[in-house]
């Protein structure tokens, strides 16, 4: 009974220190950067009432923790060296923490996008290891209520760590780094494929009762999600059964199949074979390899060496949801690998993996052969209009309004960063209209959060996407977003890169980071930290017609304005090596992508675009008396006005004035 009751309480008591362990997110752990600033928090949970007591660089402060459990501390690190220091916090110790600029980067992929697939990436492992450079990704969580917990770790810049390294990011600090000589953190919290409103909190997101609502309707399709797949799931299983579509037991191609090389989609239903061949090196197979095949559209088997490897089940073929696969280390031995990936297609069409990766090997539609088992006739009208119609994407959680500003902003509240950068749109490009306001509307609220007004915001504008258009009138969601992204320009302390002439035809993730990063750091070298200069991209404010023609005039022309040649080919897909000629679209000017438009409101290309001074002079036989002008106004612009400083015009509409 005694030693019970001495066991009973052992356990209270440790359960009474657990309790009273300080503890502070993983923001604040080996290798951090903090910024220097004269008002710079330390704070985490605690036990309300503990003591708390921080000591960093020859500063010692004290508080309790409140009731609410949360505690904070101040810092003064306006005019502290770099370091390294060590920074205490009661009994816990973290080492390594330096003092300089540090800038939260998020949004959702081409900001998540991995150095390791940026153009220059082999060039940039060759640089020498930079502990000055530093990383923090915080681990993609999403949750419905805002939370304090966060996990990450910092890691400096070296040859085994800048794969992971978020593009941008890196491209800005870098720049950054090079430029004023101090030592600069990157704290990247991106997630693929998220809208803008996943990263709002609640309350800056009421304001927009319609916004409010579609948050509400994505809620109830992903509570709704099992049940309506269960149904359609039944249904597909009887049509299938009617038509004589139902799949067969699983059987490997035999010696003598009849393979064929293949490209492209696989058309017309049945159970075919894609065969390929997968080559592993020694260091490839000592870590966690991943397999990625894209969105398959068609239930699926994988074989490696005539071995179960993978499956995707009707149901996640019928989402259409990507599909990937980790295996651990050692799984796998070095050397070439037959790939067999079987379909069952109860339909009539399946989209080829583009492209099948599995750890750093990528297999970019090339060398595919395809081995068909089994045909089923092509559906007729009646068997495809009473097929069940697919669900299609699975809705996700993590992209429900709110989530991930809950579990991946919330909880670095209040670190002081030195300024945000922020790549998104592409999620939203759909809907555009009032994008300007909602984005508006989270820069300010993050503002405010993090205790600082002024915080310095700079975002990429959307670069060049899909194929060129021949027609001027044509403007494209992506141009119409872009539009809207200007109207966080009115809040003060923002900055927007212009992007057009990074952009690939059919890679909505562009190869080429390092505009993107350079041109934000320019931002901030010019707003932040006061050097003398060009950072904003050329601008048309005001149109004034002369007889036939318009005279656009210009500011931030970085020192003049000048007309960059030509390019013969443009990229369709860089990670496939794929280019197409650029068509010119005003053959006979010096500039490309200007167009004009009568009180008709019909569109026509330039004849004549010349830089005058800070001025361009436009003109077009067809339009006798211009009342607009617009310039790369489509989804994938052709322009080629730029600075003197190497910055492209920006995009934009003018209404022409009359003298």
């Amino acid at each position: 009974m005694a030693k019970n009751i001495l066991i009973a309480a052992a356990i209270l008591f440790g359960s009474i220190i657990s309790m009273a362990a300080v503890t502070v997110p993983d923001i604040f752990s080996n290798g951090a950067v903090l910024a220097k600033r004269e008002n710079v928090p330390i704070f985490g949970r605690g036990t309300p009432g503990e003591k708390v007591t921080v000591r960093f660089a020859a500063q010692t402060c004290s508080t309790a923790v409140a009731p609410d459990g949360n505690w904070k501390v101040v810092l003064n690190l306006g005019n502290s060296p770099a370091g390294p220091f060590e920074l205490h916090i009661n009994d816990t110790v973290i080492k390594d923490v330096i003092v300089g600029e540090v800038f939260l980067t998020s949004g959702q992929s081409n900001m998540e996008f991995r150095l390791k697939r940026a153009e220059g990436f082999s060039e940039i492992c060759k640089l020498p290891s930079n502990r000055n450079i530093r990383y923090f990704e915080v681990e993609n969580s999403y949750a419905s209520a805002p939370v304090h917990e966060l996990r990450g770790k910092w890691v400096s810049a070296d040859s085994s760590t800048l794969c992971e390294f978020c593009a941008v990011g890196y491209f800005f600090a870098k720049k950054l780094h090079d430029t004023l000589g101090i030592p600069v953190g990157i704290v990247d919290a991106s997630w693929a494929g998220t809208s803008l409103e996943c990263w709002m909190s609640k309350e800056s997101l009421a304001p927009f009762p319609e916004t409010v609502k579609l948050g509400q309707k994505r809620i109830d399709a992903l509570n709704s999600h099992p049940e309506r797949l269960k149904e359609f799931l039944r249904k597909q299983t009887a049509w299938e059964k009617k038509y004589g579509r139902s799949d067969i037991p699983v059987k490997l191609p035999p010696a003598d199949a009849d393979w064929t090389p293949h490209s492209g989609d696989v058309r017309g239903g049945g159970i075919c074979w894609l065969r390929n061949r997968i080559t592993l090196s020694e260091k490839d197979v000592k870590k966690p390899l991943c397999m990625f095949l894209g969105r398959i559209y068609a239930p699926m088997k994988v074989f490696i060496d005539g071995k179960p490897a993978a499956e995707g089940d009707p149901a996640t073929a019928w989402s259409y949801a990507q599909f990937l696969v980790w295996y651990p280390a050692g799984r796998f031995s070095a050397g070439t690998h037959e790939l067999l990936i079987r379909y069952w297609i109860p339909h009539d069409k399946m989209h080829m993996p583009q492209p099948f990766s599995f750890g750093n090997f990528r297999i970019n539609g090339k060398g595919w052969e395809i081995y068909r088992e089994k045909s089923f006739p092509v559906c007729t009208g009646e068997m495809l209009r009473s097929r069940p119609r697919p669900l299609g994407n699975a809705p996700l959680p993590e992209r429900q309004w709110s989530r991930l500003y809950n579990a991946m902003i919330h909880p670095l509240i209040p670190f002081r960063f030195s300024g945000v950068l922020w790549y998104q749109a592409e999620g939203n490009a759909s809907r555009f209209a009032n994008y300007g306001k909602v984005f508006s509307a989270l820069i300010k609220d993050w503002r405010n959060k993090f205790g600082n007004e002024n915080l310095p915001f700079y975002f990429c504008q959307l670069p060049s996407y899909m194929m060129p258009s021949a027609d001027p009138g044509e403007a494209g969601n992506w141009a119409c977003m872009r539009k809207e992204q200007r109207e966080a320009l009115k809040l003060p302390n923002t900055g927007m890169a212009v992007l057009t002439d990074a952009g690939e035809c059919r890679d909505i993730h562009p190869l080429n980071k390092r505009p993107a990063g350079e041109r934000m750091a320019l931002l901030a070298l010019k707003q932040i930290y006061g050097k003398n200069i060009t950072a904003q991209s050329p601008d048309g404010i005001k149109a004034l017609r002369r007889g036939n023609q318009v005279e656009v005039s210009f500011i931030h022309t970085g020192g003049g304005l000048t007309a960059a040649a030509i390019p013969e080919k443009i990229a369709l897909k860089k990670s496939n090596g794929t280019f197409t000629k650029l068509i010119r679209r005003s053959p006979g000017a010096q500039l490309e992508g200007f167009a004009l438009c009568g009180a008709d409101g019909k569109w026509f290309w330039a004849d004549k675009a010349q830089i005058s001074g800070e001025s361009v002079i436009v003109s077009c036989s067809a339009v006798k008396n211009p009342v607009k002008v617009r310039y790369n106004w489509s989804n994938f612009p052709l322009g080629n006005l730029f600075s003197k400083a190497g910055l492209p015009a920006a995009p934009f509409e003018l209404t022409v004035s009359t003298l």
